[in-house]
């Protein structure tokens, strides 16, 4: 090591706060480079890339203990997927959309607030809207009603099927 190079000891909390900083900072940069040239941005803003904000994070994550950094990610995690937020990915919804149109299942990706986990289901969409999605599930065996907006990710499958004659979409 250079004299230049310092090794940096942080405080836990000096650790968890910056942690909590680039966490925050991450939620809002841009995707990719087509983002950082749109309007978004003025001439004097010059957004950090998504890949150095992930390595950042990755070099503060190891001052915390994995169960602290755990605890941060569910956090930041429970405010993306919070109730208020009505967010929709539009890839995602598109999906659901083709899946209900064409009654083809859809394999999703969905949060769970209490556990701050995903997990994977496969469903047979009876009714889509922005804020709903109503079908049956495989994983639960039986119909359930997703909040479309903890919906993180959806693949169309090439399994078919039918919307039963008596289901509403009034009783879920």
């Amino acid at each position: 090591m250079n004299k230049k190079e310092k090794t940096t000891k942080f405080s836990k909390e000096e650790a968890e706060a910056l942690y909590k900083i680039i966490k925050e900072y991450e939620k809002n940069a841009p995707e990719s480079d087509k983002e950082y040239h749109d309007d978004y941005y003025n001439e004097y803003e010059t957004p950090i890339k998504k890949k150095i904000i992930i390595s950042i994070i990755s070099k503060v994550s190891s001052f915390l203990p994995e169960k602290q950094k755990l605890e941060i990610d569910k956090e930041f995690l429970r405010k993306k997927y919070h109730t208020f937020n009505n967010d929709i990915d539009n890839r995602v919804y598109s999906v659901i959309e083709k899946g209900f149109s064409q009654l083809k299942s859809v394999e999703i990706k969905y949060f769970n607030m209490e556990s701050a986990d995903f997990s994977k289901r496969k469903v047979e969409v009876y009714y889509k809207s922005r804020r709903y999605t109503i079908g049956y599930c495989h994983l639960k065996k039986g119909i359930r009603k997703f909040r479309t907006s903890r919906i993180a990710s959806a693949k169309l499958t090439n399994e078919t099927y039918q919307i039963p004659k008596d289901f509403d979409k009034n009783q879920y």
